[in-house]
């Protein structure tokens, strides 16, 4: 039986959002997906310090097919194998997708899932506890990571009442928090701190002040093209240098400066990143496309501006 108090406890640090790399066929390239992520972990993203989502909305998970995630989840914990703990993204509306989509993860020894409330209809705070509930019901050996989405715009965020209701379900170990309700963010952590692992998901713009407030992370995108650069923040944060932490990590606004004002999709900026550390990216899934030349050289030039090594 999972000892759903040890995983909580090990999610902690830099939380890694790992691409998935395609062909130019848009087929799965596996052994990209192995290779980037020994990058991470060898970059000092480890366990106690660090974890990957894979699959993950960032990186296209709603795109892949349910054997493909399947394969992703797999792979990831073969690579990481003790050294790192891996939360299995679960995108589904249908509710026995998702418990069978996680169940199988459990399966491949994955320690826990992230599962967003269902999207497309609008839903209210009641739907939101109904719909883990029901899965966590028939989900037992896995920890549960919720994740709020405020942006979504049609209810599918996660209050501070319901945080209370949700602490009730043993298996909800984790909260991806963020967004706009960045406003009731030190409420929620000064309340649920201590039951729920909560992960900064601000790209890291609020992440040392939750850090101060009792966050056992954060949410990272160019962790997979720079994790000794998030590595080194989250060592700050640890040691309690919180000015030197917010100072360092301030290095990085240049890139998101650049990802922000361009509107690019997400994953094209993370995937040319990583070809820019010499790793296979690969392209994104129709209806996307990947950045052109001129966008990544200019891409390119930022990343050198900062100190992303080559």
């Amino acid at each position: 039986m999972i000892d759903f108090e040890d995983v909580k406890r090990k999610i902690r640090g830099p939380t890694v959002i790992m691409m998935a790399p395609f062909k130019d066929n848009y087929e799965l390239n596996i052994e990209a997906l192995k290779e980037n992520i020994r990058f991470v972990m060898d970059g000092g993203i480890t366990k106690g310090e660090g974890q990957i989502i894979c699959p993950c909305g960032t990186g296209e998970y709603v795109s892949l097919s349910h054997e493909e995630r399947k394969i992703m989840v797999e792979t990831a914990v073969e690579v990481a194998g003790n050294e790192l703990l891996v939360v299995a993204g679960v995108p589904s509306c249908h509710y026995r997708e998702a418990i069978e989509l996680a169940n199988n993860a459990a399966e491949a020894g994955a320690k826990c899932v992230m599962i967003p409330p269902p999207y497309y209809y609008s839903i209210t705070q009641e739907d939101i506890y109904r719909w883990y509930k029901v899965i966590a019901e028939e989900v037992k050996d896995i920890g549960i990571m919720a994740y709020t989405q405020p942006w979504r715009s049609i209810g599918s965020f996660i209050s501070v009442p319901l945080m209370g209701k949700l602490a009730e379900i043993e298996s909800i170990v984790s909260m991806k928090y963020g967004g706009d309700v960045m406003r009731d963010y030190v409420t929620a952590l000064g309340l649920y701190s201590k039951r729920f692992s909560f992960i900064d998901n601000s790209i890291a713009y609020t992440a040392t002040v939750g850090h101060m407030h009792g966050a056992a992370g954060y949410i990272t995108g160019p962790v997979v093209f720079w994790p000794e650069f998030e590595a080194k923040y989250w060592s700050l944060l640890e040691q309690r240098k919180y000015q030197e932490a917010d100072k360092w990590h301030a290095k990085i606004g240049p890139f998101w400066e650049f990802f922000r004002d361009s509107a690019f999709f997400g994953a094209s900026v993370f995937k040319a990143g990583q070809e820019y550390r010499g790793l296979y990216g690969g392209p994104v899934r129709p209806p996307f496309i990947g950045l052109t030349e001129e966008q990544k050289n200019k891409l390119f030039g930022v990343l050198e501006d900062i100190g992303v090594p080559k």
